[in-house]
């Protein structure tokens, strides 16, 4: 018999393990490379246009679409003033029309009072009437009203006075039933 060998030997029936043959590490070849840094890039190109688009491009959109909202909304109001234009300048000369009106009524009662001071007055209010007095659908009218307040103005008694200022006063009644 022998002896075993206590000192850790190996027994006769055990083989000891062989190291395992470690993978031999291959080099990628050139075209896995290329793929590689493909991929890569690609993958920073995709990053950057990520980027790109949450920092410029989303507030843009943004404020783009509230512009486009501005100038719709803006629109439909250009849209009724357009439609309103015609009405106010006609309201307005209405409103002038219908102050030159009582200015004559006015001119009347002084001359009916015989007081020069309020007859000189009411004459020049007369006559700013007629010079702010802006109606170009009737541009005769107004020459017709002029004509006619000037003969008010050149009259020498209050009677020729009141009666051309009466024509003048139904020159006016027409114009302003024609402004309807």
């Amino acid at each position: 018999m022998k002896t075993e060998e206590s000192s850790g030997g190996t027994s006769p029936g055990m083989e000891s393990p062989k190291p395992t043959p470690k993978p031999e590490k291959t080099s990628p070849s050139k075209f896995e490379s290329l793929i590689t840094k493909i991929g890569v890039w690609l993958l920073f190109l995709l990053i950057g246009a990520l980027a790109v688009t949450l920092a410029l491009y989303l507030p843009t959109l943004t404020r783009l679409n509230r512009a486009q909202a501005e100038v719709e909304r803006l629109t439909e109001i250009e849209t009724q003033y357009n439609q309103l234009l015609p009405k106010y300048e006609l309201a307005k000369a209405q409103s002038a029309v219908y102050k030159t009106i009582s200015d004559a009524s006015l001119l009347r009662t002084a001359l009916l009072e015989n007081d020069t001071t309020k007859t000189d007055q009411q004459m020049r209010y007369v006559e700013d009437d007629l010079a702010a007095l802006n109606i170009p659908d009737y541009p005769e009218i107004l020459q017709r009203l002029q004509s006619q307040f000037g003969k008010v103005k050149s009259a020498t008694t209050n009677a020729a006075s009141l009666s051309e200022l009466d024509e003048f006063y139904k020159d006016l009644l027409l114009l302003a039933d024609n402004l309807r």
